[in-house]
């Protein structure tokens, strides 16, 4: 049998080191900002929703007592009041859905861009560590 040498690694110089582990460190700040916008955006998301959807619900069926939340009841021609309380409130599920679902997108990003900073850092241990080990 033919003896193999092993396979040698490229060692990178200490500045591309440091190069590379200041881009993590931005790939972390990246993430952390995305993160922390989902997190706010969620939270506006229920903030209003529990401080001004939830009220107009109530405020319809204290108001409203023979008509439905869609609308159902008695003729409706002429009740602006209701007319305006059934718009107001059928219009806040997708701005809830968006805000919820933006947020959600933005942790998750925020997220996606922590684990690429990760496998990036892990990808520099070996050449750290042939350095390491040379001085």
């Amino acid at each position: 049998m033919a003896t193999e040498t092993p396979p040698t690694m490229e060692t990178y110089s200490p500045e591309t080191i440091l190069s590379t582990m200041g881009s993590i460190q931005k790939m972390l700040v990246v993430g952390a900002v995305f993160a922390g916008v989902g997190y706010l955006l969620v939270g506006a998301a229920l903030f209003l929703e529990f401080t001004q959807f939830h009220p107009l619900i109530d405020q319809f069926f204290a108001t409203q007592t023979t008509h439905s939340i869609a609308g159902g009841g008695p003729d409706r021609a002429g009740a602006s009041l209701l007319n305006a309380q059934l718009a107001t409130i059928h219009k806040f599920p997708s701005l809830l859905l968006w805000l919820k679902l933006g947020g959600i997108a933005h942790i998750l990003v925020g997220i996606f861009v922590a684990l690429a900073a990760i496998v990036r850092t892990l990808t520099l241990v070996p050449h750290r560590l042939a350095y390491a080990m040379d001085e």
